[in-house]
């Protein structure tokens, strides 16, 4: 058995980088189906929270006291905002998450290749010292 070269442990190096990176996009595509699953929970919150303002604005104007419609209205309105708020940031971890996806998978192609081409000159190396 021979004693491993600096190459053996540059091409150990750079395959460990491509496991690192592998393991890394499993843990975003972990992450974007618990992200469907939180998209699918907003749907039906943010469904019942418009019909609950619908209903509290309704009812304001049948008990016509303005006290309580001013409250209803400040309230409403905060909903509102709140809702926007939320699928904002929502939106804005949904395009990082694309991106670092993207990134990644760009990112271990790359290192594959790299690895491919690396791995040939090593051959190609040994078999020069060989032959």
């Amino acid at each position: 058995m021979r004693k491993p070269t600096l190459i053996d442990d540059a091409l150990s190096l750079t395959m460990g980088t491509t496991g690192v990176l592998l393991e890394i996009g499993t843990t975003v595509e972990k992450d974007y189906r618990i992200d469907a699953l939180d998209d699918a929970r907003r749907a039906i919150y943010i469904e019942r929270t418009q019909d609950a303002i619908k209903r509290l604005k309704k009812f304001a104007e049948q008990f016509k006291d303005q006290t309580f419609s001013n409250w209803v209205n400040r309230y409403s309105n905060f909903l509102e905002v709140d809702l926007e708020k939320q699928l904002h940031y929502e939106q804005l971890s949904d395009d990082l998450r694309d991106i670092l996806y993207n990134n990644i998978s760009y990112r271990t192609e790359q290192l594959k290749n790299e690895n491919q081409k690396f791995e040939m000159k090593f051959f190609e190396l040994n078999i020069n010292k060989v032959g």
